[in-house]
């Protein structure tokens, strides 16, 4: 048993597990993780959701009021908060707060950092979306394991009781990725249940019927991925039941949602995300195109694109989040980049919070091979994101076999001809063997680094294909 990394795991969840890491069925896994849950983050992680619970019932989400004790509990820790607030009257205006964007995650992390936290606790989770701009996400797994509550409470009210017993596997990840890690875990928070990442693309697997077998065998209760992962999946064929389908990360269609929907035969649940904040919204199961704001200790502003002002109810701007659990990244005033709306008051599906609608979210995008094989974009990330030297990305398919890669460079390397040359060809030769052979891809370092939210991943070839298919 491994009580390193889950340091409360029992023999009868070790048992379980071994089964499944074990079956003949089962995935090329690559890692090995655990939850990193102790007694003291168990008791953190319980404490919260029985606060999310009672939140939820009487209605009791943030307002720029209830989360000014939030922001002055890290006033005297973190550095950032301490530059941010200085000399404004932010109780009794809190509008006249500065903005946290990414570029502040990616520059200024150790002034954001409270003081009077223990380093040694911290889980790196790189990111970066699908903006292209990779930032570190320090995190904590006590932080990580209010997940469990959140994703509960979120398939709870599409009527899926999570079973917590080592016996039961509650969800399983569907990535379709050349590479990416697989691995098998159960949680402390969840009873020892089973939870595991697999990789739908035919490299994750030792014969073609395996997947099948493996879903099969495991019969978990959702199955969670993103919306490029399910499309994938039903092309390929999959068949399983599950009693919801968790899609993430990417904009989910309705169009999509309800072909999902049919194939799988199960609610379809869109979930909102953030590695920087963790959970933050998922579909009202009355008006799916609407999502409740999810946790109870975010306070949610819809700020105007032009002036930076908080626009009315009904109105579209940027979201910005205030508040978390998450103690190396307390946020104050986070500019997402995403687009939205939000509304208030009672409605009919039960749950009162406020309601998003995301009006431009983060469109899957996809990378076709001359042979017709389909690039997953993650990938492409997975191969950049890697590169220290590299400060954001965008990469567009222009042609059947051309790619433009546009990039930010750290000043020293751009600076220096040599280093960057040796880069650039390690770069070209990573991204041609991904594309498949006779692929070209161009390389520019004029793409601006701003501090917005850039897209990562563009197919005009694909969309003048299909404008001239309309014609």
């Amino acid at each position: 048993m491994d009580r390193n990394r889950t340091p409360l795991m029992k023999e009868e969840w070790n048992l379980e597990l071994e089964k499944m890491t074990g079956s003949p069925f089962a995935p090329k896994w690559n890692a090995i993780i655990g939850d990193r849950i102790g007694e003291e983050e168990f008791l953190f992680v319980t404490s919260f959701q029985k606060d999310l619970l009672h939140a939820k019932e009487h209605s009791l989400y943030q307002t720029k009021g209830t989360i000014l004790p939030f922001i002055e509990s890290y006033l005297n820790t973190s550095d950032f908060f301490k530059k941010q607030l200085q000399g404004i009257p932010w109780k009794q205006n809190f509008e006249l707060i500065p903005f946290m964007n990414r570029d502040d995650l990616q520059t200024k992390i150790t002034e954001i950092i409270p003081n009077d936290v223990n380093l040694k606790e911290i889980v790196i989770n790189p990111t970066s979306g699908t903006t292209g701009k990779p930032i570190l996400a320090p995190n904590h797994s006590k932080a990580i394991g209010c997940y469990v509550p959140l994703i509960e409470f979120s398939v709870e009210r599409f009527g899926v009781r999570p079973i917590h017993s080592p016996k039961s596997t509650f969800a399983i990840q569907l990535c379709y990725q050349e590479n990416t890690i697989v691995y098998a875990t159960c949680h402390s928070l969840a009873g020892g249940s089973k939870f595991a990442k697999i990789n739908i693309h035919p490299n994750g697997w030792k014969k073609p019927s395996d997947l099948q077998n493996f879903l099969t065998e495991s019969s978990p209760q959702i199955l969670t991925g993103d919306p490029y992962a399910f499309e994938s999946a039903m092309q390929m064929g999959i068949h399983y039941k599950p009693e919801a389908i968790h899609s993430t990360a990417l904009e989910l269609t309705p169009a999509l949602r309800t072909r999902l929907s049919a194939y799988f035969q199960c609610p379809v649940i869109n979930f909102y995300s953030l590695n920087e904040t963790g959970p933050i919204a998922y579909s009202c199961p009355n008006e799916p195109e609407w999502m409740h704001l999810l946790p109870h200790d975010l306070y949610v502003e819809i700020i105007s694109n032009t002036t930076g002002n908080p626009v009315p109810t009904g109105n579209v701007g940027e979201i910005v989040l205030t508040g978390g659990r998450n103690p190396f990244i307390p946020l104050l005033r986070y500019q997402t980049g995403d687009q939205g709306e939000i509304q208030y008051g009672p409605c009919v599906c039960g749950d009162h919070f406020p309601r998003l609608r995301l009006l431009s979210g983060r469109k899957p995008v996809y990378f076709q091979k001359q042979n017709g094989e389909i690039v997953n974009p993650i990938d492409v990330a997975r191969i950049l994101r890697k590169n220290p030297i590299i400060y954001q990305f965008q990469v567009e398919q222009t042609n059947a076999n051309e790619w433009v890669c546009r990039l930010s460079l750290e000043e020293t390397t751009r600076g220096n001809e040599s280093i960057w040359e040796n880069e650039k060809k390690a770069i070209q030769v990573e991204l041609t063997s991904l594309f498949g052979e006779g692929s070209v891809v161009h390389i520019h370092t004029d793409f601006p680094l701003d501090g917005k939210k850039q897209i990562a991943f563009l197919n005009s070839y694909q969309r003048k294909k299909e404008q001239e298919a309309k014609s």
